[in-house]
């Protein structure tokens, strides 16, 4: 009975040790390999166990980490050879080899295979050879080898080479004589080909890459890795472009346990195009110091305004670079502290035909901040910097800018007593914004002032101090609705912001970093309506209302939709503007809308719009949508439109982006970008994709995009990727995801095999 067994094994006490029933198949890698014990199973068995042993009839020797099976295994123990015959098979960690016979003397771990045919695990690839020589227990040798890494009962890519060896201990495998044929076409081949052996790194050739642009004509890559250590290694990029010339590239990567960078650069001689050297530099370290400090630095420069337009292969969608800097930052942080010490030089990369003012360098600037969350109940905040703004004279002179050279010191002390509860909030906050400039500009030159304006001056020094105050507060109302047949918690958000600063006149002081911040539902409950360094601080006696509504699936927890509208009132006039900005006249600000929609899993859209009532016209609005209808299936359109303005250009930008299914092998990718102002196409880009099955995906995308307000490029690339050794050509894939909202890749990932994928 159940229970008398129970109280009997009570009664024996705990179970003795010994051979228990493992709960799956295991690796033991603690386990001495040449002191395991060996199985053997068979229907005949004959011989001297101490001297030699036969079997016959369905053979098998297993051990913890080989398999041998035939139809015949002969083992001579005193001369440690081991022979096998008859549909031989051999699985080790997963691989499998078959053929007619196998010979291995096990003192030495030599012998050879005839006729093998082979898995290997570690890369899912296969093929034959004539005859597999054992050199050493890590080393093989294979005669008139074919290998495919494509797992299809007819693979449409293979290689061939009279011989290849392979090194297991230094992941490494040599093809003499090796040609890779795709659909029995040979397409690439050379007197000796390296590979890795597994997917571990390994020094070698990586695939060539090859592209055509209307800036530097035909351009071929032939990359070649250097794997010099764990924790660093090298690539080195020589590129032959044909209207140019002769460009070597190289990139240098390191990682310790407290430090981690890359060293990347290219030089091209002579550019044949432009007569001269070409050449770009990325240098990016990030280090931890200890104590809470830290040091990095990113220093970046390049021969010419036109680098990055030229070479859009090398730099690819970095055609619109503006800025390079050259900064380096310590840092320190605690628990309720940090600080940064950062120099920083820009290089402007300028478009002849709309060339821009050039940043001011920062040599240097230092920042700090402190926080204290929950202090009683309470937030404190506190920001500031000192920072010393300057331009190089060649800077000034070339481009007839003020020499206006000088230090900023602010600091913004705050303080904030949140009150959080269920269905509302309330938050009042007060701070004092503080700054110092010891500086001099001339002011006319801000304003626009001719040489003979008795009006124009030079400034020294100023100072500001300002207090300002804020009130934020809210209440959420719930209610349970239906919403695209779905059960929905319904919500309604009103809002109130109300912000008082007063009014300081800041028209001597300069404008180093500060610009207007663009109307949007985050910046209309900020404090400020300048950005950057708070040059400009408003004078503010404002209230800001909004009202949202969102609707959430009751299910999922998922937003379905939301609808927000808000305004801004002012009770004092605009006093505190930028240089050449003009003043706001009217007492409400411009309408700002925003419709959110997830109408199925798979659509959904969402616009914005800024619209100003008293000119009864649109300042701002995007409005976009996108259609996930299935895998390699995603449709994506937007339109964007600002009106110019004094400080802002205008935009008017219609966009379409989609990845289609044409076929069941065939996908079409394309990106358009049209600009309704220009008249022209700022981008386009376009390509097919076909999917070969388990062994092959093949593309072609073309690009034309502008790299001026005159100039554009066009570019086409190719690739060609054979799954299980690379791709050939340039790889596309990361302009695609980029430029096509929901891209997918047409082949799918590649399943790791397990080591008992294959166990028999």
């Amino acid at each position: 009975m159940p229970g008398a067994r129970a109280a009997e094994a009570n009664e024996a006490g705990p179970p003795r040790a010994g051979l228990r029933v493992s709960p799956g198949l295991r690796e033991h890698r603690e386990l001495d390999a040449n002191s395991l014990p060996a199985f053997t199973r068979s229907e005949e068995l004959a011989g001297n166990p101490d001297e030699s042993v036969t079997l016959t009839g369905a053979a098998e020797v297993r051990r913890n980490d080989v398999i041998l099976k035939g139809s015949r295994i002969h083992y001579d123990r005193v001369g440690e050879v081991l022979d096998a015959e008859g549909d031989v098979r051999l699985l080790r960690e997963g691989s499998v080899v078959t053929g007619p016979g196998l010979r291995l003397e096990l003192d030495t771990d030599t012998g050879a295979f005839s006729e093998p045919n082979f898995y290997v695990a570690a890369t899912g690839g296969s093929g034959r050879a004539r005859e597999a020589e054992f050199l050493s227990r890590s080393r093989t040798r294979l005669y008139d080898a074919y290998y495919t890494g494509c797992p299809c009962p007819e693979p449409d890519w293979w290689v061939r080479a009279r011989q290849v060896d392979l090194d297991f201990d230094k992941n490494e495998g040599l093809a003499y004589g090796g040609v890779v044929y795709f659909k029995g076409v040979p397409i690439l081949g050379s007197p000796i080909l390296s590979f890795p052996i597994t997917k571990d790194r390994k020094s070698g050739f990586l695939p060539p890459t090859f592209g055509i642009t209307s800036r530097s004509g035909v351009q071929v890559t032939t990359p070649y890795y250097l794997n010099l250590a764990p924790n660093y290694d090298a690539t080195l990029y020589p590129s032959l472009y044909a209207r140019r010339g002769l460009q070597l590239g190289g990139e240098f990567r390191y990682l310790r346990p407290t430090f981690s960078g890359e060293v990347y650069g290219t030089w091209l001689p002579n550019d044949r195009e432009r007569g001269d050297g070409r050449w770009y530099y990325n240098l990016q370290h990030r280090q931890t110091l200890g104590g809470g400090f830290g040091l990095s630095w990113d220093v970046q420069r390049a021969s010419d305004d036109d680098y990055f337009r030229d070479f859009s292969q090398v730099a690819l969608d970095q055609a619109s670079t503006v800025t390079l800097p050259r900064s380096a930052t310590l840092s320190w942080a605690n628990t309720y502290f940090n600080a940064q010490l950062t120099p920083v030089r820009y290089q402007t990369l300028q478009d002849a035909d709309a060339p821009i003012v050039p940043p001011y360098d920062m040599m240097p600037r230092f920042t700090f901040a402190g926080q204290r969350y929950n202090w009683g109940g309470a937030d404190l905040l506190m920001h500031g910097d000192i920072t010393r703004f300057e331009r190089s004279p060649w800077l000034t002179a070339m481009y007839d800018l003020p020499d206006d050279k000088g230090t900023r010191f602010s600091i913004y002390p705050s303080l904030s007593y949140p009150v959080v509860r269920p269905g509302w909030f309330f938050t009042p906050k007060v701070g004092v914004h503080a700054s110092y400039y010891d500086t001099r500009f001339n002011q006319s030159l801000y304003y626009g002032s001719g040489a003979n304006d008795p009006t124009q001056f030079d400034v020294a020094s100023q100072s500001r101090v300002l207090p300002i105050a804020s009130l934020d507060t809210g209440l959420v109302f719930e209610r349970q609705a239906r919403l695209f047949n779905r059960d929905m918690t319904q919500t309604l958000e009103p809002r109130l912001y109300y912000l008082y600063v007063p009014y300081k006149d800041q028209s001597m002081l300069p404008v180093y970093d500060t610009a207007l911040a663009d109307f949007s539902f985050s910046q209309i409950f900020s404090e400020n309506a300048f950005s950057g360094g708070w040059d400009r601080i408003n004078n503010a006696h404002q209230l800001t209302a909004a009202l949202s509504s969102r609707w959430i699936d009751a299910s999922s927890g998922l937003e379905r939709a939301r609808v927000s509208a808000a305004q801004r009132l002012y009770f004092t006039d605009q006093r505190v503007t930028l240089p050449g900005e003009t003043a706001r006249e009217n007492s409400r600000s411009d309408f700002l809308f925003e419709v959110y929609g997830a109408f199925t899993e798979s659509l959904s859209a969402q616009a914005t719009v800024q619209y100003n009532p008293h000119e009864s016209q649109f300042e701002q609005a995007s409005v976009s949508g996108r259609w996930d209808a299935a895998r390699l299936a995603t449709v994506y359109t937007a339109y964007r439109y600002r009106r110019p303005s004094y400080l802002q250009n205008g935009q008017e930008q219609a966009s379409v982006a989609f990845q289609w299914p044409l076929t069941q092998r065939w996908n079409a990718v394309t990106r358009l970008d049209y600009s309704l102002l220009d008249s022209r196409f700022s981008q386009v880009l376009g390509g097919l994709e076909y999917n070969g099955g388990c062994c092959w995906t093949a593309r072609v995308v073309g690009q034309r995009y502008a790299v001026s307000s005159e100039a554009t490029n066009t570019a086409v690339f190719f690739q060609l990727e054979l799954n299980g050794l690379g791709a050939l050509g340039t790889n596309p894939m990361e302009t695609l995801r980029r430029n096509i909202p929901g891209y997918e890749s047409v082949t799918p990932p590649v399943v790791p095999g397990s080591t008992f994928e294959r166990y028999e």
